[in-house]
């Protein structure tokens, strides 16, 4: 299966123990926060996560990072949700931040293709948008196949 979610660059995704299970990097990016283009922060070069804790979120757990994963890499409470957008269309995120309902931190490239917002990297905590493969025992079928490709394309 693939998981995703905010890690420290470089570290494996903290996951519940479930099974004696495997992880491989498949990618790894910076993320960003998804403005409004009049919002009073989008002329900003960086944002720190811990100057947005009180900030209207959108939370959006199929589409953009849950709010949660943000209060973890904060350390502390709030990022309290403005409105929960339950689907997974990027293009309806994008739609309701640009509308002014509220922020939401996503990949770096998802961020950047969102029409009417404005992307701001997130510059504190040091945080990316990891992706991982994981397995039990041998790898085999589709996971060997997107492992091999992870090779070429890493050489």
């Amino acid at each position: 299966g693939l998981v995703d979610g905010l890690a420290a660059p470089s570290d494996p995704l903290r996951l519940p123990d479930v099974a004696p299970l495997t992880a491989r990097g498949v990618a790894e990016e910076p993320v960003s926060v998804l403005l409004p283009e009049h919002h009073p922060l989008s002329r900003r070069a960086g944002l720190r996560l811990g100057d947005l804790v009180d900030a209207r979120w959108i939370d959006a757990p199929g589409t953009g990072l849950p709010l949660p994963q943000l209060r973890a890499a904060n350390g502390t409470s709030g990022f309290r949700p403005a409105l929960r957008y339950d689907g997974t269309d990027l293009r309806t995120l994008a739609a309701l931040a640009a509308a002014g309902h509220g922020l939401a931190l996503l990949p770096r490239s998802a961020a950047e293709e969102a029409p009417g917002t404005v992307a701001v990297p997130l510059t504190a905590p040091r945080v990316v948008h990891r992706t991982e493969l994981l397995y039990a025992g041998a790898l085999r079928g589709p996971a060997a196949v997107l492992a091999a490709q992870l090779d070429v394309t890493r050489s």
